[in-house]
């Protein structure tokens, strides 16, 4: 069998002596009973969404993204990423500016609610974008198309368990730049 059936939470019922499966319902109220009243779910569903619009109202910009720019005047190539990846992204751009490339980098630090407008205007003038992930499938970069409607084609990714490191990522921006009109994705093995 190549996957396992999930295992129920289980509550006695003591008449029986049996074990059944127990689900308490799909809402709560305002005071943390369980309540299944459709006007309840309604409230409760707008209630939640209000505190994410705050939320993305009250949250400091410099919370939800960082921006790190090259010392050459126009950037060559914007790279986007987001948690672990900081570090050896910051000492690959330091690699790629010695040679004169021109580098800045998008770190995303808020997934939800997401920076819509400040990822869209930082990635609107990008020449070369590349989304760096440590996932297969370069999962922000797909949060990126779907909140911004702005597509990286290009991807740098990293997912066997190993940390990515500069030189990894020096050579996977040399390996998209020597051909930028060619949509790549580049998979690094190093440690392995």
């Amino acid at each position: 069998m190549l996957w396992r059936p999930r295992r129920m939470l289980l509550r006695r019922d003591h008449d029986l002596q049996l074990c059944r499966f127990w689900n308490s319902g799909d809402e709560h109220d305002t005071i943390g009973h369980i309540e299944e009243d459709p006007d309840n779910r309604i409230k409760m569903m707008t209630k939640r969404m209000t505190k994410l619009e705050t939320a993305a109202h009250e949250i400091p910009e410099e919370e939800k993204f960082n921006f790190f720019r090259s010392t050459k005047k126009q950037a060559d190539v914007t790279l986007v990423s987001w948690g672990s990846t900081k570090g050896p992204i910051l000492d690959a751009m330091r690699m790629l500016e010695k040679e004169g490339i021109g580098v800045e980098f998008l770190q995303i630090r808020l997934a939800s609610p997401f920076p819509t407008e400040s990822v869209r205007e930082k990635l609107a003038g990008a020449k070369l974008a590349i989304d760096i992930e440590q996932n297969y499938s370069g999962q922000m970069a797909a949060v990126i198309a779907e909140k911004t409607m702005i597509d990286i084609s290009n991807k740098i990714v990293k997912f066997n368990g190993r940390p990515m490191s500069q030189d990894e990522i020096y050579e996977g921006v040399k390996q998209i730049i020597s051909n930028p009109s060619q949509n790549r994705r580049v998979v690094l093995t190093h440690g392995a």
